[in-house]
């Protein structure tokens, strides 16, 4: 893929879960959840800072074989059905940052330059379960 988009001056663009292809061929990345982008970047802001929870949530459910871990973190909850999402922030029945503005939808918001995130409280602290 990398040869044909560099012969043919194209852009690709890949739908995939694969984190590890996306870190291998993706320049910007878009995290989407329940049908909205909750996290724009470029590929390292996204994957080293990442703002929103959810893809913190992806990030931390990759398998790590050199840390030698026996599981695999999860996001807890489950993703709503097609047409039963709620209103607000869509993943904040399952978001350990949840307050009462997620009721209403969070618009996508420049954390730093190139980079946006549809949360209110991005990068903040969440506890360790």
């Amino acid at each position: 893929m990398r040869k044909l988009q560099r012969d043919s001056g194209m852009s690709v663009l890949l739908i995939t879960h694969d984190l590890g292809v996306i870190a291998e061929m993706c320049d910007r990345v878009a995290v989407m959840y329940g049908g909205r982008v909750v996290e724009f970047g470029s590929a390292l802001d996204v994957f080293d800072r990442p703002a929103h929870p959810y893809t913190r949530g992806l990030l931390a459910s990759r398998p790590r074989i050199a840390a030698g871990a026996d599981w695999l973190s999860t996001i807890e909850g489950t993703v709503p059905a097609v047409g039963q999402m709620g209103a607000g922030c869509s993943f904040a029945p399952r978001c350990a940052l949840a307050h009462a503005a997620c009721t209403s939808v969070p618009p996508l918001h420049t954390v730093e330059p190139g980079h946006q995130t549809a949360c209110f409280a991005p990068f903040a602290a969440v506890a360790s379960v």
